[in-house]
């Protein structure tokens, strides 16, 4: 069915295109040189049917017969405006040649109220722009994306790995879209049409919405490029964060345009340098040409060039029609650059300063009785109605643009054809013209397509992967791999083998992961692990896996058997490598075990977007250990395996079984996500999300323990815009009901006593014990971390160099037992890159509880 729908579509598009009598328009955009100018703009003057030159100069464009009037421009050079006569089927050559920009005496255009002129005119603009901001209702445009990326230099390997990826292009992809847009956040895209190079299967993530830039809000993220949002040149502050310059003034097609150049007063804020044109009286964006790098704070590129072209769409509104985003990057040995460029076609706009009302019939009311004589009716009196001319909105019939129906929280929605389209298709749509480059690219990838999926072929890439560097034990781990069946096999690192604890002495660990891939995503993995403790002398085994059932609903299974090692606190709050190096260097056991035999059994699915179920079915044969090893550099005792606890004293149990099951909600409200044939992608939210935990101990077939569990959390990250990010995270139970259980059924909480810290985990403490206030009462906890995001450093002179960025912590706990404990952290992050030092301070229930510094990774 799909097929013959998408059959029907392709034929209709084809007879709409001859049945329109287009013709084209192509050639080259050069500089008097003749100099090729890439990325110039070229549009149809009056309308936003426009493209831009590609790499070389070249460009072509589709128009309906008849004489047409061409506009080509770029950023510094005079427009230039060509008239030609379209006809159906033929192709017409126009070739631009630009002049530089022709400047105005900017007294004769300005009158100037200050000394700067360039002040005057964005104080203007700052005028403007919430009018131009909001002035769109609503729009829905046709969106033509192309991005390129290319190496130009690389390292053989990387921390052990082999790097296998070739030099030159290594991700050419177009993508066609369908995007509405409607205030205040409302998207909804449709990838129509989709094409990678070197891999005809594959979908483009190219996605329209993720370049919505708007210079008219005061700020704005670009989601995983910066930590802060960039401050637009116009915003309502910009003059903290500005300078400006007057370069001129141009007229175009009539209007006067200034040209400013825009200089940032501190090259280490979120802004950016370069040029902003500003047409006179209207105030209005008419292009923009800015740069910002790694000094403003960007994460993995040196740099990144935003341009943008507004022009006229109906009703006095300017909107985009093109805009480009090119980058370089260097880091590790990796030297490259790329672009990604955006047309936008055929706008429909809503404008904001009316509301569209649907036509209502008028309703004839009853006629009411005369007061003096009930046998007669009297029209009714009319109604007071509002006068129109008191009215700020003014009522039109027109229909509205979009209905509730055209939003959902698929913001994008990747359609199953979209990429099987032919090559005849693309050269009919595409509105840039791909290189010479970018054509070898195409045909070269796709000729080899075959060869590179083939059995001998990728056997020859694994034998190259495949061979073994000392380094795999250090960093990676050593991965097996048969690129053609999609399986692999890893292998633990060195510090995942050799393990050293106080119950089994030295430990050889060796977990081994089997995966399967299938086309497009993971299928499944089985992990069987191998353990030996040679002051125990006790070897352990288990097996556990994971199958995907169903990627979109993020269903998948997975099980688990076997005897083994586990602390007493599931979550294990002290990694093994870290207890490794306290327990046989300073003799701190921090680390406390018991053996257990175990089956489970895992289910989750997302039963509707934004409610993910996870339910556990466990049964553990439980058995207590005890201190087997002495050895220590520091030669101390170590601490006894049982720890303490404030509430139930002795924490020793005796072997025991216990059968439980678990459900958990974790519920996302107004989940948005991106729909993807092969996947669903799931987005951040706005809101917190909200968990719903239960556990329930059976004493059945053997069990001996019985209790309930329900546990109420939410974690919710918010950005404080300039001031930073916030991370927070609420945990709330209690044990009801009648409770029979030992001390490894208790709540515990992620403590930590050494000074390596556990950054990144939502519920951790810094301070804490990690087993002395463990409960099996009611419990409350709360996590709050701030990152200032350079706020704070990038102030201070010499210091802001270094990127370094302030963090704020605190952590509340609250037990029956424990009373009321807190701790404050502050500390610095970004050192190196890599590295974060916070230090805390505890208080309990007024008094001192401890203090420590904390080190960790900090990225």
């Amino acid at each position: 069915m799909r097929l013959i729908l998408f059959s029907l579509f392709f034929l209709t598009t084809l007879c709409l295109a001859y049945g329109q009598e287009t013709g084209t328009v192509e050639g080259r955009i050069t500089d008097t040189s003749g100099n090729a100018l890439a990325f110039a703009t070229v549009y149809e003057e009056g309308t936003t049917n426009g493209t831009t030159s590609n790499a070389d100069g070249f460009y072509q464009l589709t128009l309906a017969s008849g004489s047409r009037s061409i506009i080509a421009q770029f950023v510094g050079y005079q427009r230039s405006a060509e008239s030609v006569l379209i006809e159906p089927g033929k192709s017409n050559q126009l070739n631009f040649q630009l002049s530089d920009e022709a400047l105005v005496l900017q007294e004769v255009i300005i009158s100037a109220n200050e000394k700067n002129q360039a002040r005057q005119i964005i104080r203007n603009a700052i005028k403007k722009r919430k009018y131009y901001r909001d002035e769109v209702a609503a729009f829905s445009c046709d969106v033509y994306i192309k991005g390129l990326q290319r190496l130009d230099e690389k390292p053989k390997s990387l921390l052990g790995l082999t790097i296998s990826v070739d030099t030159g292009i290594v991700y050419l992809s177009e993508s066609i879209s369908k995007l509405k847009f409607q205030q205040p956040d409302k998207i909804n895209e449709t990838m129509i049409s989709s094409k990678v190079s070197g891999d005809n299967s594959a979908f483009s993530y190219n996605q329209a919405s993720d370049m919505l830039i708007n210079l008219y809000d005061n700020s704005f993220f670009v989601e995983g490029l910066s930590e802060r949002p960039f401050i637009s040149p116009i915003a309502n502050n910009a003059f903290l964060y500005y300078d400006y310059k007057m370069a001129g003034t141009i007229i175009e097609n009539g209007l006067y345009i200034n040209k400013i150049r825009v200089i940032p007063k501190r090259d280490t804020d979120p802004v950016f340098s370069g040029l902003l044109y500003i047409i006179e009286d209207s105030w209005r964006i008419h292009s923009v040409d800015v740069l910002t790098t790694k000094t403003n704070g960007i994460e993995f590129l040196d740099s990144l060039t935003f341009n943008q072209v507004f022009a006229p769409v109906g009703n006095d509104i300017w909107m985009p029609i093109s805009q480009r985003f090119t980058f370089k990057f260097k880091a590790f040995g990796f030297k490259g650059s790329g672009h990604f460029t955006a047309i936008y076609r055929n706008y429909k706009v809503q404008p904001n300063y009316y509301i569209p009302l649907p036509k209502k019939k008028e309703e004839k009311k009853p006629k009411e009785p005369d007061a003096k004589d009930p046998t007669k009716t009297t029209d009714p009196k009319p109604e007071n109605k509002p006068d129109p001319k008191n009215t700020a909105i003014v009522e039109r019939n027109e229909p509205p643009l979009f209905t509730k129906d055209d939003f959902s929280n698929a913001v994008l929605k990747v359609e199953n054809e979209a990429n099987t389209r032919d090559s005849a298709y693309w050269a009919s749509v595409r509105p840039i013209p791909l290189t010479k480059t970018e054509i070898k690219d195409y045909s070269q990838k796709d000729s080899i397509q075959s060869i590179k999926e083939s059995k001998p072929y990728k056997d020859s890439v694994d034998r190259e992967r495949n061979k073994f560097k000392i380094a795999n034990l250090a960093f990676n781990g050593y991965t097996h791999y048969n690129s053609y069946e999609r399986k692999y096999i890893n292998f633990p690192t060195l510090l995942e083998g050799l393990q050293y604890n106080s119950v089994e002495g030295l430990v050889i660990n060796l977990p081994f992961a089997f995966q399967k891939r299938n086309e497009t995503s993971f299928d499944y993995r089985i992990v069987p692990s191998f353990r030996y403790g040679f002051e125990s002398n006790k070897f352990y085994a288990k097996i556990e896996g994971l199958k995907m059932l169903n990627l979109k609903q993020r269903e998948m299974i997975q099980g688990g058997l076997g005897q083994f090692i586990e602390q007493l606190n599931a979550q294990n709050p002290i990694t093994f490598t870290n207890n490794t190096y306290f327990t046989a260097i300073q003799g701190k056991n921090f680390a406390k075990l018991y053996q257990k035999n175990f089956a489970f059994f895992t289910y989750q699915k997302e039963l509707i977007n934004g409610i993910l179920l996870t339910g556990r079915i466990e049964y553990e044969d439980r058995s207590p250990l005890t201190n087997q090893a002495t050895f220590n550099l520091f030669d101390n005792d170590f601490s006894p395996n049982d720890p303490t606890n404030s509430e139930i004293g002795a924490t020793t149990f005796p072997r025991h079984q216990a059968l439980m099951a678990s459900v958990r909600f974790r519920i996302r409200f107004n989940q948005k996500y991106i729909d993807r044939p092969d996947r669903k992608i799931v987005m951040s939210s706005k809101l917190p999300d909200l968990y719903v935990y239960m556990k329930k101990a059976f004493p059945v077939v053997g069990s001996d323990v019985n209790y309930n569990l329900v546990k109420l959390g939410l974690t919710h990250k918010m950005r404080l815009g300039q001031f930073g990010t916030s991370d927070l995270a609420f945990w709330s139970g209690a044990f009801v009901g009648k409770k029979e259980l030992y001390f490894t059924d208790s709540q515990h909480f992620n403590g930590n006593r050494s000074y390596l810290a556990s950054q990144g985990v939502v519920n951790q403490f810094q301070v804490l014990d990690y087993y002395r206030f463990s409960t099996q009462d009611k419990f409350a906890e709360l996590h709050f971390e701030h990152h200032f995001n350079e706020f704070i450093f990038n102030k201070i002179p010499l210091v802001k160099r270094l990127n370094l960025q302030a963090v704020g912590s605190f952590n509340y706990l609250t037990t029956p037992t424990l009373g009321q404990y807190m701790e404050y952290g502050v500390g610095i992050e970004h050192i190196f890159r890599f590295l974060r030092i916070d230090y805390f301070t505890a208080i309990r229930n007024g008094n001192y509880y401890g203090s420590g510094i904390r080190i960790g990774a900090g990225f």
